[in-house]
């Protein structure tokens, strides 16, 4: 039996980044769980056939031989593959975390080609609390959030021709490093680990490499062998665990089921609805066409994102301009480079602005929805293929300012909206980066929430508090929201 049956399963244990390497051909390596996607680089310009070269068959399925395309010299070293991993999700330590892989070794490049090493990953960078382990002349140098082990840390454990179940697990306390179940080093603990990519140094997680602000990854680093999966968990696993997961050899994946759960939802909600009625969902508006001047809100939501394993494989963001009241159809603006919002409820204003780049493009059609809202969605682009969107709020368009550029003109769009009233309902946030407190008022930074709305109570780091407001911040290196009361 494998460890998880299901996503669903391995998602609800902690496990917030899986890569199963079960593609079958290309560069791409999807991670099903947190949307944190690889992709197979090399130094040399390969083929794609030379790229599908890299998918092979493991005793669980598939996976990615890094070398398949060297030939065991250095004149082809530069055909050695490793997986970059795309500019990162979140930018937010863990204060406890788990890396598993399970990994084929045939050989020590360093025996080969004179001073290279073998980088079996870096996650984040390896001198501000990523994680790290390279082999290097039968020694290991491991990092481990803010503990540096440096080289001769312990004897290399991978022996050529055979598999291997490498766990690097590390809390506050301590880190420890198993292969094939056995505990073969103990590191210092750390507080946060930083693995994933910065604004400031983006590029630098590797799957089979390491890469620094100095070198290319292929310059000092090179591996000699199969991945045939790789995860990572928010927590620290026992010793139990690591045996448990360790499969010695047996042709068995991490996760056994990788298919999405399909969830039938039905929404039944009625409103005694007058002239002035106005009712906000969380956090669609959902609007009416009547003969006489009437403006309907539906309210009601169903967190699909909860409901559905997260296997989306990116997040993205869309700016809607309505034309309902210009007799128009709505115009839908995706890829726009930043938007902030201030969300709240009651007598305070809803604030919404967002920079739309090349808008020459949309120019007329954006004159010709002046009396339209502002409208900021979120979705979520699916394994299948398939993609939804929510809306996370709105406010009227109110003030277009262009600015003029080189080649197209950018334009900033903004409004206001009053009168939204608080909602109802509770909500955990997540991946919170950090909670202060003033005059007794909380604030938190997090992640952005889809379905948190004003007025909603939420936990974070073990306080509840109502969200008064949200703001929220987004750009082409970040996104973030404030969550705060007054």
């Amino acid at each position: 039996m494998a460890k998880y049956p299901d996503l669903a399963t391995a998602n609800a244990d902690g496990l917030i980044h899986y890569w199963p390497m079960e593609e079958t051909a290309g560069v791409v390596v999807e991670d099903v769980i947190g949307g944190w996607n690889g992709e197979c680089v090399a130094s040399a310009a390969l083929t794609s056939g030379e790229f599908d070269a890299t998918v092979v068959t493991t005793p669980a399925g598939k996976g990615r031989d890094v070398s398949a395309n060297w030939g065991g010299n250095s004149a082809t070293s530069n055909k050695i593959c490793a997986i970059r991993l795309q500019t990162s999700p979140e930018s937010s330590a863990l204060p406890a975390i788990t890396i598993r892989f399970r990994y084929f070794h045939r050989s020590h490049v360093y025996d080969t080609i004179s001073g290279r090493q073998s980088t079996i990953f870096l996650l984040g960078e390896s001198d501000d609390k990523g994680v790290l382990l390279d082999v290097y002349s039968g020694d290991v140098w491991a990092v481990a959030g803010t503990t540096d082990a440096g080289y001769t840390a312990f004897s290399d454990p991978f022996t050529a021709g055979q598999w291997h179940d490498v766990v690097i697990a590390g809390n506050a306390t301590s880190t420890e490093i198993y292969v094939n179940g056995t505990q073969v080093f103990t590191m210092a603990g750390s507080s946060e680990f930083l693995i994933y990519n910065t604004a400031q140094n983006p590029d630098l997680s590797f799957i089979g490499a390491f890469k620094d602000a100095a070198n290319e990854y292929l310059g000092v680093s090179l591996l000699d062998g199969i991945f045939q999966d790789f995860s990572i968990w928010n927590r620290k696993v026992t010793a139990t665990e690591v045996t448990a997961m360790n499969t010695d050899g047996v042709a068995e994946p991490l996760v056994t089921s990788l298919n999405a759960i399909t969830y039938d939802v039905e929404v039944d909600v009625e409103f005694p609805i007058t002239a002035e009625f106005l009712a906000i969902s969380n956090p669609v508006e959902v609007g009416f066409d009547f003969t006489f001047p009437l403006e309907v809100s539906v309210l009601g939501y169903q967190d699909w994102v909860a409901k559905l394993p997260p296997v989306e494989v990116q997040e993205l963001y869309s700016l809607v301009i309505t034309g309902s009241r210009n007799g128009l159809d709505d115009l839908v603006i995706g890829g726009i480079s930043s938007w902030q919002a201030t969300n709240q409820a009651g007598s305070r204003s809803a604030y919404l602005q967002a920079v739309i780049p090349g808008a020459d493009q949309y120019m007329a059609e954006i004159d010709a929805r002046q009396d339209g809202d502002l409208v900021i969605q979120k979705g979520y682009k699916l394994l299948s293929g398939e993609t939804y969107f929510e809306e996370i709020m709105r406010a009227y368009f109110q003030n277009a300012q262009p600015t003029a550029g080189r080649f197209s003109r950018t334009l900033t769009v903004s409004g206001y909206r009053r009168g939204k009233p608080f909602s109802n309902g509770h909500r955990i946030l997540k991946a919170v980066r950090s909670k202060t407190t003033q005059n007794g008022k909380r604030r938190v930074f997090c992640e952005i929430d889809l379905f948190l709305q004003p007025g909603m109570t939420v936990d974070a780091l073990g306080e509840t508090f109502q969200a008064d407001f949200i703001n929220y911040y987004v750009n082409e290196n970040d996104k973030f929201c404030e969550v705060g009361e007054r």
